[in-house]
C-alpha cells in the first residue's frame, strides 16, 4: 500500500479534478450546487474492498443499452453525449482497476502496486469488437465544456474523426466570446456560448445565432450552431415555449423532453419546433440525464429521499434538488429505460445524455490508491 501521506495527497490531487468537472448551470462544468463535503475529502476506509466495481464500464453499458433501442426503432435518432470523454476508449482507470481486483484475488491484500503505472496514459483507439469500440461507433457527437474558452480537451478524442464536437463555452468576456466563436466558425464546429451564467441554458436572446443558414439539417455533420434551453423555468406557458422556439433559425435545439418537467409536448408541438422560423429543418433533441433523479421528475415517488431507496447516494453535484443514484442498479435502469423509450416514441430527432461524469464519485469513494 501507498503510504497514508501520500495517498491522502494523491485523494486530494483528484478531488481537485473532480471539482473543476462537478458544477452546474444545469450541466457539469460551470458552477458548484452541492461540492464535497470535508468528510467526503477525507476517506476513512478500515478495510479495503475485495473487488472494486467498473463504474465506467457500469455506465458505458447503461448508455449503450439506450442507444441500441434507438437504433433498432429509429435508425437516424442522433445521439450526443455531454462530456464522458473517458468513456470512448478503455481508459488506464480500468486497466488499474482490473489490476487491484486481481491483486486482491491472488494475495488478499495490496503489495505491487505496479498496476497504477498507466494511470495517466494518453487515451488510444479502441480496438474493434470491445463495447469501447461499439459505444464510440454508435454516437454522433460530443458535447465537451469550454472547448475555446478553456484548456482545449479535444486532443483526449481526437482519434475519432468522425465524431462531432460541439463546444459549451463560458467566456467571461464579449471579446473572448467573440474570439471563440470566430474560431468554432474556421474549425466548423458547432458553439454554444454565453458570458453570463443566469443566462446560460435559459434564455433566447442572449444566444447569438452564429452561422445562420436556410438549408436542411438531418445529420449533425450539417448543423453549424446550437441552442441549449434545458432550463424553462422563464416560462409559464408551453405554448409560449413552443412558438419562441419556432421563432429561431438554429440548427440544433436541445430542450427537455417533458416542459416543467411534467408537461408532454404534442405531436404538433414537436413538429413545429423541427422547423425553423425559414421553412427549413433543423434537430430537435432531448436532454436526459442517465444517472440523477429530482422531486420534479415525473417518476419521482413521495417516499423517496437519500438512502431511501438505497441506490439514491447522494446530492447532485450541479443540481440543488437531484441526487444521484447508483446507475448500474436494476430499478433504476428501468426507470431510465421507460423514461428513454417516451423520448424516442414523442418524436425527438436524438438525445442529448448527461449526467456521465458521475462514475467520477464512485471511484472516489474507493481509491484504487
Amino acid at each position: 500500500m501507498l503510504s497514508p501521506s501520500l495517498k491522502y495527497g494523491i485523494v486530494l490531487a483528484f478531488l481537485s479534478v473532480l471539482a473543476a468537472r462537478s458544477a452546474g448551470a444545469g450541466l457539469y462544468g460551470f458552477n458548484s450546487a452541492n461540492p464535497y463535503t470535508p468528510e467526503e475529502k477525507i476517506l476513512d476506509m478500515k478495510y479495503l474492498p475485495m473487488q472494486i466495481r467498473n463504474y465506467r464500464a457500469d455506465m458505458r453499458d447503461n448508455l449503450q443499452m439506450l442507444i441500441d433501442y434507438a437504433k433498432e426503432n429509429k435508425p437516424d435518432f442522433k445521439i450526443i453525449t455531454h462530456e464522458g470523454q473517458e468513456l470512448l476508449y478503455r481508459s488506464a482507470w480500468e486497466d488499474a482497476r482490473d489490476g487491484y481486483n486481481l491483486s486482491r484475488r491472488k494475495k488478499g491484500s495490496i503489495e505491487d502496486t505496479t498496476f497504477l503505472s498507466r494511470e495517466n496514459e494518453t487515451p488510444q483507439q479502441p480496438k474493434p469488437d470491445t463495447p469501447e469500440y461499439k459505444y464510440l461507433r454508435s454516437i454522433d457527437a460530443v458535447a465537451l465544456n469550454n472547448l475555446f474558452c478553456g484548456d482545449g480537451k479535444e486532443q483526449n478524442i481526437t482519434f475519432n474523426n468522425n465524431l462531432g464536437l460541439i463546444g459549451i463555452d463560458y467566456c467571461q468576456s464579449s471579446e473572448a466570446a467573440d474570439r471563440a466563436i470566430v474560431r468554432s466558425v474556421l474549425d466548423k464546429k458547432i458553439l454554444y456560448v454565453f458570458e453570463n451564467p443566469e443566462n446560460a441554458f435559459n434564455d433566447i436572446a442572449s444566444q447569438p445565432l452564429i452561422n445562420d443558414s436556410a438549408k436542411n439539417v438531418n445529420k449533425i455533420a450539417d448543423a453549424r450552431n446550437i441552442l441549449l434551453l434545458t432550463d424553462d423555468s422563464r416560462y409559464t406557458s408551453k405554448d409560449r415555449f413552443v412558438q419562441d422556439i419556432s421563432r429561431t433559425n438554429y440548427d440544433i435545439v436541445v430542450i427537455k423532453p417533458l416542459f416543467a418537467h411534467t408537461k408532454r409536448f404534442s405531436p404538433e408541438d414537436i413538429r413545429r419546433m423541427q422547423f425553423k422560423k425559414n421553412g427549413s429543418r433543423r434537430l430537435l433533441i432531448a436532454e436526459m440525464n442517465v444517472s440523477e433523479a429530482s422531486p420534479q421528475d415525473y417518476f419521482w415517488r413521495d417516499r423517496w429521499k437519500i438512502g431511501a431507496p438505497s441506490w439514491l447516494v447522494r446530492k447532485s453535484f450541479v443540481e440543488p434538488n437531484a441526487v444521484i443514484a447508483q446507475y448500474w442498479n436494476e430499478e433504476w435502469r428501468r426507470i431510465i429505460a421507460r423514461h428513454f423509450k417516451d423520448i424516442v416514441a414523442t418524436g425527438f430527432d436524438g438525445v442529448f445524455f448527461t449526467g456521465l461524469q458521475n462514475h467520477f464519485y464512485f471511484e472516489q469513494q474507493t481509491p484504487l490508491e
